[in-house]
C-alpha cells in the first residue's frame, strides 16, 4: 500500500497545491498498478473529501487538526505500507515510527522553503536523515536542507512545483471587483501577508511614488490576507499612495485568475522565496514577472527573459524595472511569450507526474 500523509489538501497555498499534485500522482500510480493507497490530511476538516486533479479523482480523510488521531491512523497502517509519502518536514517523526514498526518500509518527505533553512528539532531532523528520499522544489532549497539538517546529498531529489492543470484550462472568470480603479495600468501581487515571509510588498509600496512620476495612473492590487496586512495598509497611507493600493483579502479562484489576466505586471520581490507557484500562474497567462533575486526564484527564469530579478530592498532598481515594463508594451508582450514557453517546457503537471512518479517505484 502507498500511504500519503499531508498537512492538508483542501485549503489554498503552495504547499497544499504541491500536496494535491502528489496525491494525484499517487492515485494515478495506484490505479495503473492495482496497488491500494490511502490519503490522510491532518488539518483538513474531519471526514472524507473528494478531490480532483487533472484526470485523477481521489479521497482524502481529514482529521480536523487532531494530531493524536492523525498519528495513530498513520501508524496503524504501518504493516501494510510499502511506501509512505509525508508532505512536510513537520511529519518527519512519523517516518521513524513507520520504520520502527516495519523496517522494510520506505518513506519520502517533501521540503519547500524557509522551514528547513534553519536546524529543525532533533526528531524532525532524524526523520529527514533516515528518509529514503527527501524532495526539494529547487536546487537552492536542496542545498539549504543538506547544510541545515545534515542530510546526505544522495538522498535529495529535486521535484519542482508545477501548475495545477485546471488553472491552465479554466474557462471564464469573475470580473475584478475594482471598478473604481481601472483607469491605469495594474501591478499585482498574490501572496500570504505574513511578515516573516518578507514577500516584498512593502518594497512595492515604497516605490509607487517614484513610479507615479512617469506612470501617474498606476495602481497596485494585493491579493491575499494575513497578520501583516494592517502594517502594509498603514505604510501605503504613510507614503501617500493609500488611494492607489487595494488589499482584496482572500478571494475565490476565479477572481484571482481575473486579476492575473487584468494586470500589466506581476511583482513579488521576496527576500526568502522557496520557489513561488504564483510566478508560474502569472507566466502561464502571459504576464511579465518581477521577483527577488533570492532563494529558489532565480531557478524559474533568467533575469531579462520572462521578467526581471531584483535584490530585496533595492527600491531604486525595483522602480526602474517596474517602470520600464509599464512604459514598454512590446517588452511586456515579449516577456509574456517567454514566460508561457518556460512554463510549458518545464512546469506542467506531466513534468511533475514524471518526476514524482519515479519516487513511487
Amino acid at each position: 500500500m502507498i500511504l500519503g500523509a499531508f498537512t492538508g489538501l483542501t485549503t489554498h497555498g503552495g504547499i497544499q497545491q504541491y500536496g494535491r499534485l502528489a496525491a494525484a500522482v499517487i492515485a494515478i500510480r495506484a490505479q495503473e498498478t492495482g496497488e491500494k493507497y490511502r490519503l490522510l490530511g491532518l488539518n483538513d476538516p474531519r471526514g472524507r473529501h473528494q478531490l480532483r486533479v487533472a484526470d485523477a479523482n481521489f479521497t482524502v480523510t481529514g482529521f480536523g487538526r487532531n494530531k493524536p488521531r492523525f498519528a495513530a491512523a498513520v501508524l496503524c497502517n504501518a504493516r501494510a505500507v510499502r511506501l509512505a509519502y509525508l508532505n512536510h518536514p513537520n511529519l518527519a517523526p512519523l517516518g521513524l515510527g513507520l520504520r520502527a514498526l516495519k523496517p522494510a518500509a520506505r518513506y519520502v518527505i517533501s521540503t519547500y522553503g524557509f522551514e528547513v533553512w534553519e536546524p529543525l528539532s532533533m526528531p524532525r531532523r532524524l526523520g529527514l536523515r533516515h528518509a529514503s528520499v527527501v524532495t526539494a522544489i529547487a536546487q537552492y532549497n536542496a542545498t539549504k536542507t543538506i547544510e541545515s539538517q545534515g542530510i546526505e546529498a544522495r538522498r535529495i531529489a529535486i521535484v519542482p512545483c508545477a501548475l495545477d492543470p485546471d488553472f491552465c484550462t479554466a474557462n471564464g472568470s469573475a470580473p475584478p471587483p475594482l471598478s473604481r480603479r481601472t483607469s491605469g495600468p495594474m501591478l499585482l501581487t498574490v501572496a500570504r501577508l505574513v511578515r516573516r515571509e518578507q514577500k516584498g510588498i512593502d518594497n512595492v509600496i515604497e516605490m509607487l511614488p517614484e513610479i507615479r512620476k512617469t506612470v501617474p495612473g498606476v495602481y497596485y492590487v494585493v491579493v491575499g490576507d494575513g497578520d501583516d496586512r494592517a502594517r502594509l495598509e498603514q505604510l501605503a497611507r504613510d507614503r501617500g499612495v493609500g488611494d492607489r493600493v487595494t488589499f482584496t483579502g482572500a478571494i475565490g479562484d476565479a477572481a484571482v485568475r481575473s486579476f492575473y489576466q487584468s494586470c500589466e505586471v506581476f511583482v513579488m520581490p521576496s527576500r526568502s522565496e522557496g520557489f513561488g507557484i504564483v510566478f508560474l500562474e502569472a507566466m502561464a497567462l502571459g504576464k511579465p514577472v518581477i521577483g527577488g533575486n533570492h532563494g529558489g526564484t532565480p531557478e524559474i527564469w533568467d533575469d531579462g527573459t520572462a521578467g526581471f530579478l531584483v535584490e530585496h530592498g533595492d527600491i531604486g532598481a525595483l522602480a526602474e524595472r517596474t517602470g520600464g515594463l509599464l512604459r514598454d508594451a512590446e517588452l511586456r508582450a515579449r516577456m509574456g511569450v517567454a514566460g508561457r514557453r518556460i512554463v510549458a517546457s518545464r512546469f506542467r503537471f506531466d513534468h511533475f507526474r514524471r518526476n514524482f512518479g519515479q519516487l513511487l517505484s
